[in-house]
């Protein structure tokens, strides 16, 4: 059976290879001489790292913590 906690971890992780390839593509601007679009790119980047790094940070325990919750429960009405 597919472990629920590996899953999620997964769609909050997997967003940050996206960040990375936009990070290349911002440099690749920055090199090609189109500074102020490279610029917009590497901050568009690096805010969607922040915000997905607050979502692991401060959201995943919460989440797995209500997960925890609901199993317990669920044991208790067996």
């Amino acid at each position: 059976m597919d472990d629920p906690t590996r899953r999620l971890l997964f769609w909050l992780k997997a967003p940050f290879a996206v960040d990375i390839g936009l990070g290349l593509v911002g440099l690749g601007f920055l090199a090609g001489g189109r500074i102020a679009t490279g610029v917009i790119v590497l901050c568009f980047g690096a805010a969607r790292a922040v915000a997905g790094a607050i979502a692991l940070w401060i959201l995943t325990p919460r989440l797995l913590a209500r997960q925890r919750d609901r199993e317990a429960a669920a044991a208790a009405e067996d």
